[in-house]
């Protein structure tokens, strides 16, 4: 049998006669052209040169198109040529390479022998030679590999025939020179020919997806090389994995007496030759590894399937344990259109952060909910390796490393942000990333052609505090260091958020960041008072590890406060611990009724670069889940909730007398105001759009039942202001209804315009007297500076149904203000006057009378009298 391997060749061709140019040819399209040196005629229309190789550009309405160039060897002769198929062949989709045919019209009558790739059916993705007779068509060779089964396929195939018509196939499946054999068969029916042809059979979906290259037809190539080693890598803390540069002799291959570790391993136990490809042998060793030491294996007598013998050599490898962040996604290209600088295509970069070289055979890539396999590729010490699809690999690969994700669509990758994950061969969860449109920071680089780089990779979890668009004027940094890279440490501890309970005797911890893996999983670091104790499990949630689920042999019970300790050291996938005695407090909790929560302070027209928010209260004595609770506006025509949207759909407890901030971005609100409740906020993924003029913000539960509800208007402000912009709207008591327009004022200056998650600076609660009404404070200032600014007038009556008109008087009798008319009237509660007039004026200093006229339903009509002092700087 004839057993030869192609090496890398140059031929120069004299052009001595004809005779000599058919007789062998080669042809690897550089010169980026098909029709001389050698010419190739037939559909030539329907072929075009792309990146250097010859592809198909047919059109609808065809199924089938060739090419042919002269060829008349063919004893002793070996073809050797590329091949790229983008999708899975079958009997209507394949190629056909004629390497015998006597004649140039490969869709008409002739005689020769063509290689097909794949027919239909699952276990038929094989290399076949076919005889043809005329019209005639005989199989005479099944190869041994289902090669052909992937929706991309690019394989080297290697033909040889000597004089007798002993063929031989042998093929590499990933498009390079390890040759293994497919098959042989014997037939000497046709013993001349005159053209060298590719004949594709297609459907509409496929009529650009053959891809051509590298064409050799000549000689047999003698194999005189020997093989040697390309690389080590320990796969288990037993086993070895050794890629040699060719396919080796199986024989010498599996003599465990040609393969030696130091440092007392020895030599293999066994050894098994890889069928897929013959030139990686797995060995198997006693003696386990020591994880990161570096060993030395020293190989002999190896020969290759020509019995070249390799001279002994010897290569370092070493065993490790990969452990989570060890490779980390370190660049996102999620939107590469319109492009900048880099090809358009998305693709995803990883670091290996060690300086050991891992392997992500088995590994998964999970991008949203889907999974895909990454290929059998190593990324080298403190190197990257480009992740994308078979499309883009071509166009990446002059930035570094790449590999194909198969399957990957090429907008997999959502513009907006989603959640990627890597998982090792053991489902180990690796690093994960859940990125947003919001890290680009820029609004211009946003829409398109940048992408998103880690500014440090010793800090992969800190997430939106470490990632940013690329600086680099190309887009991005596939295969280098990142553009943005800096030292950025977390240096933060983490803390408990909240707890809530899941279900009747599950509670959910959520933290503020990412957490230690280990930390979490335990259940002995955690325990709940009234006697509840410590949990059975403990189960984080992945592939984030920001929140866990601790599981109870007994049931939590109604209208009980329960407080959760963190009783253990737990700390942030940084190393931060948790502050010490950490607790937080939960309960099973309550619907929430109208008037429970309410609407207590809105910033609707927010300052250039900030975002809008709205602060709600707990006036209520209950605890309230606001996974029940949504944020909406209304309509004005209709009344019908519009935009409405799920404050916490994971749920969240907000307690009697708490503040929150609803807000898509809770870091830009504490950005341009100060807060004293830090953790008083909750990011929702949209809010509704307030207008900065007038709009409805509305409160509701599941059913829309309104739990409160704010018409809000900017005249709503205090009329002296002349910037509104970047001032939020405090309600004055949330006791009072949110309808009563006296009962809204700006927030002060002195506060910074805003107050978000604590109480408001123009907070002032209903003040009963022995009268019905009474004033405060005895003088109020009316600056917007958050002391006095405000008389609240207050009322207090035994019995419901009093209608009450208020008019405000200076000291000289003059009407300035009416204040009410004609409003009826609760049992208690209270006005409030700003000290502005009826022309929209601020009232000059001094005394001011407020009278106050009430009838009741029996017609009673009393008046009241009080007096007023408002003061301010001379």
């Amino acid at each position: 049998m004839l057993t030869y391997r192609l090496r890398t060749i140059c031929i120069s061709i004299v052009l001595m006669t004809p005779f000599f140019l058919f007789a062998q040819f080669t042809d690897n399209f550089s010169d980026g052209d098909f029709t001389q040196n050698p010419t190739w005629t037939g559909d030539t229309d329907l072929f075009i040169i792309e990146n250097l190789q010859l592809r198909i550009n047919s059109a609808a309405g065809n199924d089938s198109t060739y090419l042919v160039t002269p060829s008349t060897v063919l004893h002793d002769t070996e073809w050797n040529f590329w091949v790229r198929l983008a999708f899975t062949p079958s009997d209507n989709n394949h190629p056909r390479i004629y390497l015998v045919s006597n004649s140039s019209n490969l869709k008409g009558s002739l005689n020769g022998y063509y290689i097909q790739i794949g027919k239909t059916g699952t276990d038929n993705k094989r290399i076949y030679i076919f005889r043809q007779d005329g019209l005639q068509r005989t199989e005479i060779m099944v190869g041994s590999s289902n090669l052909a089964t992937a929706t991309n396929n690019i394989l080297r195939i290697k033909v040889l025939r000597n004089n007798s018509g002993h063929w031989e196939v042998f093929a590499d499946p990933q498009g390079g020179n390890l040759f293994a054999p497919e098959g042989s068969a014997n037939d000497a029916t046709h013993t001349n020919t005159s053209y060298f042809g590719v004949f594709c059979k297609y459907t509409s979906s496929n009529i650009n997806r053959f891809y051509f290259d590298d064409f050799y037809v000549g000689d047999i190539l003698v194999d005189t090389i020997p093989p040697g080693i390309t690389s080590a890598e320990a796969i288990s803390q037993y086993n070895l994995a050794l890629l040699f540069s060719e396919a080796v002799n199986p024989v010498s291959a599996s003599n465990i007496s040609n393969y030696s570790v130091n440092q007392g391993i020895g030599s293999p136990t066994s050894i098994i030759q890889d069928i897929s490809n013959p030139a990686r042998l797995i060995l198997d060793f006693n003696t386990a590894f020591i994880d990161g030491q570096v060993y030395t294996l020293t190989v002999q007598g190896v020969k290759d399937l020509a019995s070249n013998t390799m001279e002994p050599a010897s290569i370092d490898f070493s065993y490790y344990t990969v452990r989570p962040y060890d490779i980390v996604i370190n660049e996102i290209m999620a939107d590469p259109t319109p492009e900048v600088g880099l090809p358009p295509h998305e693709y995803i970069e990883l670091f290996n952060a060690t300086p050991y070289s891992i392997n992500l055979a088995g590994w998964t890539f999970r991008h949203g909910t889907t999974n895909r396999d990454l290929p059998a590729v190593s990324i080298e010490g403190n190197a990257y390796l480009i992740l994308g699809t078979e499309e883009a690999i071509a166009a990446l690969a002059q930035y570094g490393s790449v590999a194909v994700i198969d399957g990957l669509s090429s907008t997999a990758l959502t513009n907006s942000g989603t959640t990627l994950t890597l998982y090792d061969a053991q489902n180990n969860i690796i690093h994960s990333v859940s990125y947003s449109d919001e890290w680009y920071q820029n609004s211009a680089k946003a829409e398109g052609g940048w992408s998103l780089e880690m500014i440090d990779p010793g800090n992969p979890c800190n997430e939106s505090n470490n990632w940013i668009v690329s600086t680099d004027l190309r887009g991005g940094t596939p295969g280098i260091s990142n553009s943005v890279k800096a030292t950025n440490p977390d240096l933060e501890a983490p803390w408990l958020d909240r707890a809530v309970i899941s279900d009747a005797n599950t509670l959910t911890l959520y933290f503020s960041e990412k957490m230690d893996q280990t930390g979490i999983a335990n259940p002995s670091n955690f325990a709940v008072d009234q006697e509840m104790g410590i949990p059975e499990f403990a189960i984080p949630f992945e592939p984030r590890f920001d929140a866990v689920s601790l599981l109870f042999s007994e049931a939590f019970a109604e209208q009980t406060v329960y407080e959760v300790s963190i009783t253990g050291t737990l700390s942030d996938c940084a190393g931060n611990p948790i502050e010490s005695g950490t607790t937080t407090r939960f309960a099973d909790p309550v619907f929430a009724e109208p008037n429970d929560l309410v609407i207590n302070e809105i910033l609707f027209n927010p300052p250039t670069g900030g975002i809008e928010y709205v602060e709600i209260y707990n006036r209520s004595q209950k605890v309230i889940d606001l996974k029940n609770v949504s944020l909406a506006s209304q309509d004005t025509i209709l009344n019908q909730l519009t935009s409405v949207r799920e404050i916490a759909p994971a749920g969240y407890l907000i307690f009697p007398e708490d503040y929150l901030v609803l807000t898509t971005s809770p870091d830009l609100v504490k950005k341009f105001f100060m807060t004293t409740n830090p953790r008083g906020f909750i990011k929702m993924v949209s809010v509704p759009q307030f207008s900065n003029a007038s709009g409805i913000a509305v409160l509701c539960d599941p059913n829309e039942t309104i739990l409160d509800r704010l018409v809000y208007r900017e005249e709503m402000h205090f009329p002296l202001l002349t910037n509104l912009k970047g001032v939020s709207l405090e309600r004055i008591d949330f006791n009072r209804p949110a309808d009563d327009p006296t009962n809204w004022h700006s927030a002060s200056s002195s506060a910074g315009y805003g107050t978000p998650a604590y109480r408001n600076s123009q907070y002032m609660a209903i003040t009963a007297g022995e009268e019905p009404f009474s004033l405060n404070p005895e003088i109020f200032s009316p600056d917007n500076d958050g002391n006095n600014d405000v008389l609240e007038i207050s009322y207090n009556f035994s019995e419901p149904g009093h209608v009450a008109t208020i008019m405000v008087y200076d000291a000289g009798g003059r009407l300035v203000r009416r204040l009410v008319q004609n409003q009826l009237l609760g049992n208690t509660g209270s006005f409030s006057w700003n000290g502005i007039t009826d022309d929209n004026e601020k009232a000059s200093i001094g005394y001011y009378l407020i009278l106050i006229e009430v009838f009741d339903l029996n017609d009673n009509i009393k008046q009241y009298k009080k007096t007023a002092v408002l003061g301010g700087r001379l």
